[in-house]
């Protein structure tokens, strides 16, 4: 995503979350808006492949289509679809066209800690 598609995204996660925080990954790939512990607004051109030790995650689509690969098997997911990814699992993913906007729910909340990068 450019300087200006992350602005606008920015602010349209501001306008429709008014208490979320907002960060963006530093390749500019993934915006994250945390909205309360455990769940979150994810818009995403492309994901880092990753594993959380303890946290189970549902991807819900809310805009556009995700590929998510996942435990060796490859997703896709479309406006209102959702994918469970249980604790362990290898997961990234990447939108079809343009950034996708998914909700996210963790269980436990989402940790530094426990977010495995690879």
């Amino acid at each position: 995503m450019n300087n200006d598609q992350i602005d606008g995204i920015q602010a349209e996660l501001v306008r429709t979350y008014p208490s979320c925080r907002v960060k963006v990954n530093d390749d500019k790939q993934e915006i994250v808006a945390e909205i309360r512990d455990g769940f979150a607004v994810a818009v995403i051109e492309r994901s880092q492949p990753h594993f959380h030790g303890t946290m189970r995650e549902i991807y819900r689509v809310l805009r556009g289509a995700l590929y998510v690969a996942c435990g060796g098997q490859g997703h896709v997911l479309r406006e209102g679809e959702s994918l469970t990814i249980e604790p362990g699992l290898i997961h990234y993913a990447r939108a079809a066209g343009e950034p996708a906007w998914i909700e996210v729910e963790s269980e436990p909340p989402w940790s530094p800690e426990d977010h495995h990068v690879l």
